[in-house]
């Protein structure tokens, strides 16, 4: 059976409700995701500080983590007495952080850029922000509009944060509502504006943290391509689940697969119609685009999918690493400024194709899943799956895949069953 890391989204949020709360665990409390234990040990670094302390020479590194950044950002903008330098690789010092960082100076913080063009790192002095009424764009990451949401009630007045354009992935600002509703915090949500009072957390008694949904997807995808029958531990059904990622479940039927839930998780079968062209938004799950696209590719399943512009902002820019990667599989994609598709084109692809990820875990598992198609696949920095999922490759050998790393590659090949 298929064991995933607990959702990197849920727990996330946790953690920092877990900080307001005062119960933040002190030991490593998420073995199996890279960026939950840079979060955790960030949020440690504050938390366990009595007296202020300059970071400025030796800084919070939060690596690759654009959530660890976010949230750290404002945890420590409204921890009173908080004095440091956050910093992390230099792609993610170049990422966009303007809007959170304008809305958090307006409740009262203090955050300085450091770097060229107000790109990180970031200088952040705490303070016990007042808070109030606040307007924001509803089309950035979803993840700057839930750092605000988790800080919110230690500002004095709570939080009215309106939204001027409509929201992008709805699903993860939902997420963060009803996570902080446990805790205690009775926010309220509407498509124009999100309201956050003032108050404590408080840890609910036994909080389980869903199996992630996100990392659940390249399995689905696996199943798409190959058809076997997978059997993964653990899932909770999109009616009981906190993530907008369950929407896995649908999204798959698509391409013939099937879900039954019990106790266990789930066994997902390829049994159901494939479409033959599949037109989709994913404006409120763009972590799917990836093994979705790739699945369809493997396929022979032709796409158009819109609302994916946020997508060159992650990791790396997913749209033009989906494009390089699948062209040397042999598959032309085309991708725009806010769509991606494929219409059939091909060409012939590489003889020995090697996958460069581009430094992103997601790039690399949904074409580790290629291999169920093409008998063989090299990729190189295997170890950038450990952002999300550490036990990723000794995972995936229970879809019919065998891996070998030798000099920095991995090599992924298919071992059908006889």
């Amino acid at each position: 059976m298929i064991e995933l890391p607990p959702s990197k989204s849920i727990g996330a949020r946790y953690m920092v409700a877990t900080y307001f709360a005062g119960t933040l665990p002190a030991d490593p409390f998420f073995q199996d995701n890279e960026d939950l234990l840079v979060l955790q040990e960030a949020l440690l670094e504050v938390y366990s500080d009595e007296e202020p302390i300059d970071y400025g020479d030796s800084p919070i590194d939060v690596g690759a983590s654009g959530t660890a950044l976010r949230f750290v950002t404002a945890v420590c903008a409204s921890s009173p007495g908080a004095d440091y330098v956050i910093t992390g690789t230099p792609r993610l010092m170049q990422r966009p952080m303007t809007p959170l960082l304008d809305l958090l100076k307006e409740a009262g913080a203090e955050v300085e850029a450091l770097g060229e063009n107000r790109t990180g790192p970031y200088r952040v002095k705490g303070n016990k922000l007042k808070g109030g009424s606040f307007s924001i764009r509803g089309d950035i990451s979803s993840q700057f509009i839930s750092a605000l949401m988790l800080v919110a009630p230690s500002w004095e007045k709570g939080m009215k944060l309106s939204f001027s354009t409509p929201l992008v992935s709805k699903p993860y600002i939902e997420m963060t509502g009803m996570l902080m509703r446990k805790f205690g915090i009775k926010t309220k949500l509407t498509d124009e504006s999100v309201e956050v009072p003032h108050d404590s957390y408080i840890e609910p008694l036994n909080f389980k943290i869903e199996a992630d949904w996100s990392s659940a997807s390249f399995f689905y995808e696996a199943c798409a391509i190959c058809g076997e029958s997978l059997q993964i531990k653990d899932l909770v059904s999109p009616n009981d689940s906190l993530q907008g990622d369950s929407i896995t479940v649908s999204l798959f039927t698509l391409l013939g697969v099937e879900s039954s839930f019990n106790k266990e998780g789930v066994t997902v079968e390829r049994n159901g119609e494939i479409k033959q062209k599949i037109e989709f938004s994913f404006k409120n799950c763009p972590d799917l685009m990836l093994p979705f696209a790739v699945a369809c590719l493997c396929s022979d399943v032709h796409f158009h999918f819109v609302d994916v512009a946020h997508l060159r902002v992650k990791e790396s820019d997913r749209l033009e690493s989906l494009r390089a990667e699948a062209r040397k599989l042999g598959f032309i994609v085309t991708v725009g400024d806010n769509f991606v598709e494929w219409n059939g084109e091909t060409v012939e692809k590489d003889e020995n194709p090697v996958i460069d990820p581009h430094d992103d875990h997601r790039v690399a598992m949904a074409f580790a899943m290629s291999a169920l198609k093409f008998g063989e696949i090299r990729i190189e920095h295997p170890e950038v799956v450990e952002k999300s999922f550490i036990d990723f490759w000794n995972q995936i050998p229970k879809v019919g895949l065998s891996c070998e790393e030798k000099d920095g590659i991995m090599t992924v090949k298919h071992n059908p069953k006889p």
